[in-house]
């Protein structure tokens, strides 16, 4: 297998320098503002200058205002970004129908059947990351190997707008050297176990009793680092399906009024029907309290539900929260799951 990871990088802040090209050399945040006040909210991305000042990703704006008082900060622009994602996956698809989109700003591609050999995978690849930068002017970074693993490996050592290419003879260096902690998958708290077990690189998996390893971190995560170990690790490339969509929303003020929650919930839903695919079995809600305390309910169902009747499920969720509890809620928000395709009249159903 021939693999490409392809990663836009800092994608919204890149997005934005391109449309406004005086923004370049700047530190530039992009930023989720929740309008409650001019500085609620928080940081969706910045680029490598406002970073090297500190600035990172989910922070409040108002302490990114204090680290980074000179940066430019910046409305996220949800349709523009969307649009541009979408141009650089139309190219990736002129080169594979093989395309895993892993997110907005990344995604596979199996290449295995585009080209003879992997030298020449090296040679379409950078070929590729030429072609999104002349046609959408994106900088990108591009890992190539022999599964999806390795080439995100390889793309996250040479970030940003990098090229690395791990071949089938430099697959057993990578496992001898890559550290644990470094490998797609393995947070702060997984490493922190591995490590007590023993294995701080890679390949210490090959020496190590699986049995222990799935005792301290579970079985499918140990087999995960076994095959990668192992250079047997072989999922295939494939169009990802959307197992729940979320959508939350920040009241104008910290409220108990059901009228004012149930336009909440409809705008919400409107947003996550939007991005459904097929109608949703399973239907929550979550209330962030005035305290940031946050209290869900969720309902499964035996059929899939239009809008309306989701409506309704999560307004009978929400009273539900608020006859238990005295407190004032300052977000609402939905998630839907479990989805099933629509068939015979309810494609005929608005659903947005």
């Amino acid at each position: 297998m021939i693999v490409v990871f392809v990663d836009v990088d800092y994608f919204f802040a890149q997005v934005e320098e391109i449309l406004n090209p005086s923004l370049r050399g700047k530190p530039v945040v992009v930023c989720v503002f929740s309008g409650r006040t001019a500085d609620s909210g928080a940081v969706a991305t910045a680029n490598y200058e406002a970073r090297r000042l500190g600035v990172k990703a989910g922070i409040p704006i108002i302490r990114a205002k204090e680290i980074a008082p000179s940066a430019v900060f910046l409305p996220m622009r949800k349709g523009v970004y969307e649009e541009y994602s979408k141009k650089v996956m139309v190219i990736l698809r002129t080169v594979s129908p093989r395309v895993e989109v892993a997110s907005i700003d990344e995604a596979y591609i199996d290449i295995s059947s585009a080209v003879p050999s992997f030298e020449e995978g090296i040679k379409l690849a950078m070929k590729l990351k030429e072609r999104i930068k002349e046609e959408t002017g994106l900088n990108v970074t591009v890992g190539v190997s022999v599964n999806k693993v390795f080439a995100k490996v390889a793309a996250e050592s040479v970030k940003p707008n990098g090229f690395r290419a791990i071949g089938p003879d430099q697959v057993e260096g990578l496992i001898r050297e890559l550290d644990i902690k470094e490998v797609p998958g393995v947070g702060p708290v997984l490493a922190s176990k591995l490590e007590s077990l023993g294995i701080r690189k890679l390949i210490d998996i090959r020496s190590t009793d699986v049995s222990h390893v799935s005792a301290a971190i579970g079985r499918a995560k140990a087999y995960y680092l076994l095959q990668l170990a192992n250079n047997t690790y072989s999922v295939p490339v494939e169009e990802r399906q959307k197992k729940s969509v979320a959508r939350v929303l920040t009241l104008k003020t910290n409220s108990r009024n059901l009228d004012e929650m149930r336009r909440a919930v409809r705008k919400a839903l409107e947003d996550a029907y939007g991005k459904a695919e097929g109608l949703p079995t399973r239907i929550g809600v979550m209330a962030i309290m005035e305290d940031l305390d946050m209290i869900s309910r969720e309902r499964s169902l035996s059929h899939g539900v239009p809008m309306d009747v989701a409506t309704s499920i999560c307004m009978e969720m929400i009273e539900e929260i608020l006859r238990k509890d005295n407190r004032r809620v300052r977000r609402i928000g939905v998630r839907l799951s479990r989805f099933v395709k629509s068939k015979g009249l309810d494609q005929f159903l608005d659903l947005k």
